[in-house]
C-alpha cells in the first residue's frame, strides 16, 4: 500500500532533493545523481497533481501507475507531444556485465529501463553502453553524465510548469 502525500509535501520534496543534488565542489557522484533523479520524479508528480487539481497522491492514480518511470510520467503529462524526445531518457540502458568464474563461467548482461536508473545510482553502478539499433555494433556509448544532462533538461521543464498559476 502506498503512503499518501500532499501536493505541498511533493513540491517540497522536489525542491529539497533538487537543492541537495547540487554539489558546490563540482565533483559529481552517484549520490548527487540519485537525489536529482528523485527530484525529477517528485517534480513531475507535483506537476501531475497540479494539472489534475488534486491535493493528495491517493487522489491521483497515475502516480502509482507510473512509479519511478520518468518517461511514463512525461508521456502522461504531454500525450502526443512529438518533442518529448529531447526530455525522454533512453529506453534501453546497460551497465557493466557480470563475469562469474567461481563454479561455472557465466557472463550476465545487465540491461535495464529508465525506471531502474535510481537502483543503478543507489547501488553504485555506472552506465556504460546503450543499445542502438541504427549502429552495426548494436551499441553506442552513454554515461552517467549523459543521463544527468537529460534529467537537468527535465528540471527546467518542471520549474516552468510549477511557476505557472
Amino acid at each position: 500500500m502506498a503512503i499518501t502525500f500532499t501536493d505541498r509535501e511533493m513540491q517540497r520534496a522536489w525542491r529539497e532533493n533538487f537543492s541537495a543534488s547540487h554539489n558546490h565542489n563540482r565533483v559529481r557522484t552517484n549520490a548527487h545523481r540519485l537525489l536529482l533523479f528523485y527530484a525529477v520524479e517528485c517534480g513531475l508528480k507535483a506537476v501531475l497533481m497540479k494539472r489534475k487539481e488534486v491535493s493528495r497522491t491517493d487522489l491521483c492514480p497515475e502516480i502509482l501507475k507510473y512509479g519511478h518511470d520518468i518517461n511514463e510520467l512525461l508521456e502522461g503529462l504531454y500525450p502526443g507531444n512529438n518533442s518529448l524526445q529531447i526530455w525522454k531518457l533512453p529506453e534501453q540502458l546497460f551497465i557493466q556485465d557480470i563475469q562469474d568464474n567461481s563454479y561455472v563461467k557465466i557472463k550476465q548482461e545487465r540491461q535495464l529501463t529508465p525506471d531502474n536508473i535510481n537502483q543503478i545510482w543507489r547501488y553504485g553502478g555506472k552506465f556504460i553502453l546503450k543499445k542502438d539499433e541504427n549502429k552495426r555494433s548494436g551499441r553506442t556509448e552513454i554515461t552517467d553524465e549523459d543521463i544527468e544532462k537529460k534529467l537537468l533538461k527535465i528540471v527546467e521543464l518542471i520549474q516552468k510548469e510549477l511557476q505557472r498559476p
